[in-house]
Parts: C-alpha cells; sequence; structure tokens
C-alpha cells in the first residue's frame, strides 16, 4: 500500500540492550521517500535487533521511532507500509512458487492478475520452478520467492536483513536494479548485508553500529 505524500522514518537516541549486555546506543538517523539506510557493524553489534526494532517486533531499551512524526506504537498506517525479510525467507514450504505469491496477494489485498504474478516470477528467474514445491527449491532459490514478494506487497518501507545470502552473483546485479527502482519510485530502504551493494550515492546513508 504505497502512499504518494513524502515519508519520514526518524530515530532518535535509540539504545537496544540483551540480556545484561548493551549492543549499541546513542543511534540516530533519518531516511525520507527514494532513501535507503544501510546497516553496517561487526558481528553481534545488533544489525538484526535494530531492523527488529524498526519493525515493532522488539522495543530500544531507550530512544524513540516515528513515522511521519508520529511515534511507531500503534501506527497502523506505519506497519501497513513495512515489507520485511529477515535470515529465514519466510516462504511457505508446501506451497508453490506460484501459490507462494497468490497467497501473499491475498494477505495485502493487491489486485494483480496471474499473469502480472508472473512477470513477477520470471524477473527472479523462477518461472520453469513456479509449479514446484518450494520445499524442493535451494536456499538461493527459496530467497528469490521472498524477494519477489516483495515486488508484489508495494509496500513503502523495506527492511532487508541480509537479502544477498545464497544468492549468485548474477541475480545480485537483477536484484540491485530492482532495489533502485524501489527508490526511484519513492520507497525506502533499511538493509543490512555483508557484501557489497551498489545503490546510488546520493540515495544513500549509512550507520555503523560497531563505530
Amino acid at each position: 500500500m504505497r502512499t504518494e505524500e513524502v515519508s519520514v522514518l526518524r530515530a532518535h537516541d535509540l539504545k537496544c540492550v540483551k540480556g545484561s549486555t548493551e549492543l549499541f546506543s546513542n543511534i540516530h538517523f533519518q531516511i525520507e521517500s527514494g532513501e535507503a539506510l544501510v546497516v553496517e557493524g561487526s558481528n553481534g553489534s545488533g544489525k538484526t535487533s535494530l531492523l527488529r526494532i524498526l519493525c515493532g517486533f522488539n522495543y530500544p531499551a531507550e530512544g524513540e521511532i516515528s513515522w511521519c512524526g508520529k511515534t511507531i506504537d500503534g501506527h497502523e498506517d506505519y506497519q501497513q507500509q513495512i515489507s520485511y525479510i529477515g535470515h529465514a525467507s519466510g516462504v511457505k514450504l508446501d506451497l508453490t512458487v506460484l501459490e507462494n505469491l497468490v497467497f501473499a496477494q491475498r494477505l495485502v489485498g493487491s489486485d494483480r492478475d496471474e499473469t502480472e504474478i508472473k512477470d513477477i516470477i520470471r524477473s527472479v528467474g523462477l518461472f520453469k520452478q513456479r509449479n514446484v514445491l518450494t520445499r524442493k527449491l535451494s536456499a538461493g532459490q527459496k530467497r528469490r520467492v521472498a524477494l519477489a514478494r516483495l515486488q508484489l506487497e508495494e509496500r513503502k518501507l523495506w527492511v532487508l536483513d541480509e537479502p544477498l545470502t545464497a544468492l549468485d552473483k548474477e541475480f545480485v546485479t537483477d536484484f540491485e536494479n530492482v532495489l533502485k527502482k524501489h527508490l526511484e519510485d519513492d520507497g525506502m530502504l533499511v538493509v543490512t548485508t555483508h557484501r557489497e551493494l551498489l545503490l546510488p550515492d546520493s540515495l544513500t546513508k549509512k550507520i555503523n553500529l560497531s563505530a
């Protein structure tokens, strides 16, 4: 569900504590429509924890996150604008590739017809596998199904935790083009990755949780 107005995601003075360990503190950032935030840091620095806090799955020990000037706590519009892909691809293993996307479409209330859905499947290189049960796919192919879902859902904010995991180099280039198109369409992106991700410098901000 895309909105036409400029959206702003802002984090102020975020702190995250796991058990007795402080992962990060004093984290500030702001991104607007058409911008990306790349979250960097060593293993254990709290990258995944930050993404889960942004999605509302966890709460920060201190600080606040706002969407268009309003705290995200109980902000239904904000939740309707997020697509999240974590370390697990989140696909339904007992459904085919095509059935996964049809199911996802019903969840978000999209009205794309089957031809459009097949075009999305083709864009991630899985058209020949469209009727194959997802459990029979490789890890990289399952990841492609999840990334196809991003295009189907048409949410404003994509929050992606290591989206390039298990992807071959050729498809990484294709996926970078998908991300660039998302930003050109005034979408927003928050992403962690250990692999280099080529995004327009003018549209990309970075924070390092190890700093």
